[in-house]
């Protein structure tokens, strides 16, 4: 799909002599419109894009740069005068490709337009990357970085030159189901070199939410690790950019400086407008609509149907929910604490100080006294009892379940928290693709799925609608993944799973950025030429990417790639190959096929038959030369030949054994010497 619909390449060495575009463009009369106007690349390196887009590897636009794709020169060789440039993905953070086949070619207003995407040859980096061709903003970024200052926008202008129009496109990515959750000050641009219209940028290059300064996100986005905010939804969006909007205004960011442990704790303690607006002065015609924006509860929180009623006149006051709060305090690592939210943050800060408030009902007495909450205090008791009958677990563990437990009853719009760990369950699989491929460790994810930390933080919701079902039946699988230590198990099957569009990443196939199970024989018949061809192609991750793309084509034969006997594993191993090959192409993997023959040693080894064994190491390179695995397989792992060499050796074995049983009678006197030298030479006699 993607690899297949682009068609990316080195560009050739010379480039063209002569350009049309030197050449003179008086209009001519013709009836036809002439052909689109070419661009002649300049010198430097470069490669093109569908024999269209150059883009130069030499030419890096740092000023473009995204934290998880860096920026370089295009030129567009049918229409010239349109400014472009690329942004190159790193590979160590996963992109969205479901949403760049949405955007590609989408024009949708303030925001930047995706032209083209695609996979390619990336020179510089020596490896095949994403590659996303963008129109360039030519005004440039509208805040350098949130810790800059610049020249506000006129009051006056604000609410419809910059509002409304990033409001709308946020309405119209919403309406096609796309969040876009990348949307900070520094990622919004002025389209135009006289910078007068403001689009948001790119939100493909990364992991949603993964570059998102906590000053922008939500409270609870802001409490998850970067990598595991999830998707998100509109709201999300709408709080974004209400967040960035208030910096606009201001000029600077009001929280520069201050740790996102702090801003967290404010934005809980005080609402998210005053905590970010703090002593600063908001214009008065804006205050309105960005505490609309800014409302900390997602259901209550504005969209751009509410701004378009404000920019008509109708005044819709913002108010915050109030927060409950307890006559009497209850004191936590050396603070007093009157309502339950900050409380449960800052027990999540200090995670090992927080059974001490738990275990001795210090807790439960207070929401049930504090706050007359019985249904939140014989929650908490039920969670801390069963948790305790648990059998089979460390009183570490045992305590960090209570723990988890407790804080999601105490604030359940929080995601799942345990120790310095908080995920979405919507996150759970990007962050997990974050952390294998960061080489991070994975105990976290490990226990988030073992412990069922998810069905504890579904149970939490009351009234919220959840696919219960969807996660219920998910983390079953991945449990199942997780239990299963062979090849095509493990976290790497948890990986490709949850990640529909994630490239395979073993060390044999990583650099060719492979998403489609039709892409990995051709890069493996690549990799034959340089790899140690001791090694098995099919890896623990070649093994998990056929399970999760190509199940119903390779289980069977990844199950007896799994044998422990190494024959039956080696020609398991073929076999695998062997069904893709037959199935999906292409008809001949020459490189591949010679690094699988030197691999059959083992199935040669297994041959009884001496002659036969000969006749094995003579045939296979012959089959190999024709490239076609499958031809390979059928000859190594013939049924009739496997039979024909076992009833061979069974025939030789009980020949042997009567042989045997002669001598020995014959040296024990169980036979009389006459009559055996007489049936002997008779024997002789009759041949």
């Amino acid at each position: 799909m993607a690899e297949a619909a682009t068609d990316l390449r080195p560009a050739p060495e010379v480039a063209p002599e002569k350009s049309p575009a030197d050449a003179p463009k008086t209009p001519a009369p013709v009836v036809v419109p002439p052909p689109p106007e070419e661009v002649e690349p300049s010198g430097g390196s470069y490669i093109m894009v569908r024999d269209r887009y150059t883009i130069y590897c030499d030419r890096h636009i740092p000023s473009l740069d995204m934290p998880s794709a860096l920026a370089y020169e295009v030129e567009d060789k049918k229409q010239g005068g349109v400014p472009l440039y690329a942004l190159i993905c790193k590979p160590e953070i996963p992109s969205r490709i479901s949403v760049m086949h949405v955007f590609k070619g989408l024009e949708i207003p303030s925001v930047l337009h995706l032209v083209d995407w695609g996979v390619a040859e990336w020179p510089p980096a020596d490896r095949k990357s994403v590659i996303l061709i963008y129109h360039r903003p030519m005004g440039g970024r509208v805040m350098e970085s949130l810790a800059a200052s610049f020249k506000r926008i006129p009051d006056h202008q604000f609410a419809r030159a910059v509002i409304k129009p990033l409001a709308d496109g946020l309405a119209d990515l919403s309406q096609k189901g796309i969040s876009h959750r990348s949307i900070r000050p520094d990622n919004l641009y002025y389209l135009d070199e006289a910078r007068t219209k403001i689009v948001l940028g790119d939100c493909v290059t990364s992991v949603p939410g993964i570059d998102q300064p906590v000053v922008v996100e939500s409270i609870e986005s802001g409490m998850a690790i970067p990598s595991g905010r999830g998707t998100g939804t509109h709201a999300d969006d709408m709080y974004a950019l209400g967040a960035s909007l208030l910096i606009l205004a201001l000029g600077r960011n009001p929280l520069h400086g201050i740790d996102d442990t702090e801003i967290i704790r404010r934005k809980i303690q005080m609402g998210s407008y005053a905590a970010l607006v703090g002593s600063d002065r908001v214009p008065v015609s804006l205050i309105e609509c960005l505490r609309g924006m800014l409302v900390d509860d997602p259901d209550q929180r504005w969209q751009a149907t509410n701004i378009d009623l404000w920019l008509n006149g109708k005044r819709m006051t913002p108010i915050q929910p109030k927060v409950n709060q307890a006559q009497r305090s209850i004191r936590f690592a050396d603070q007093d604490f009157h309502s339950i939210r900050p409380l449960s943050y800052c027990m999540f800060q200090h995670w090992d100080k927080a059974m001490s408030i738990i275990k001795d009902g210090v807790l439960e007495t207070w929401i049930r006294r504090g706050f007359e909450n019985s249904d939140l205090a014989d929650g908490i008791a039920a969670a801390i009892k069963s948790t305790g009958a648990l059998s089979g677990q460390q009183a570490a563990d045992t305590e960090d379940i209570i723990i988890a437990r407790v804080l999601m009853l105490m604030d359940p719009k929080a995601p799942v928290r345990s120790r310095n760990f908080g995920i979405t369950l919507g996150g759970f699989g990007r962050a997990l693709a974050v952390a294998i491929m960061g080489k991070q460790k994975l105990q976290p994810y490990t226990e988030f799925i073992h412990r069922d930390l998810w069905r504890h933080w579904m149970s939490a919701q009351a009234g919220t609608k959840i696919d219960k079902q969807k996660f219920e039946d998910m983390f079953r699988d991945l449990k199942s993944y997780l239990k299963d230590t062979n090849a095509g198990g493990g976290p790497e099957r948890c990986l490709y799973e949850l990640n529909e569009w994630q490239h395979c990443i073993s060390p044999l196939v990583e650099s060719q950025y492979i998403m489609e199970v039709k892409g990995i024989l051709p890069a493996l018949d690549s990799t034959a030429k340089s790899i140690n061809t001791k090694m098995w192609p099919v890896d623990r991750h070649v093994a998990a990417f056929l399970l999760a793309r190509y199940a119903k084509g390779t289980i069977s034969q990844i199950d007896s790639m799994n044998d422990s006997r190494p024959d039956r594993a080696t020609i398991g191993m073929l076999s695998v190959l062997a069904i893709v090959q037959w199935r999906l192409g292409p008809e001949a993997l020459h490189g591949l096929a010679s690094w699988v023959g030197g691999l059959m040693g083992p199935v040669i080894s297994s041959y009884e038959n001496r002659n036969k064994r000969k006749e094995l190491e003579k045939e296979i390179p012959r089959l190999v030369r024709k490239g076609n695995l499958a031809v390979l397989f059928n000859y190594l792992g013939s049924p009739e030949e496997r039979q024909k060499d076992a009833e061979g050796f069974s025939w030789a074995k009980a020949e042997y054994a009567a042989a045997e049983k002669e001598v020995y009678d014959f040296e024990h006197g169980a036979v009389n010497r006459l009559e055996y030298a007489i049936k002997i030479g008779q024997q002789a006699g009759a041949v």
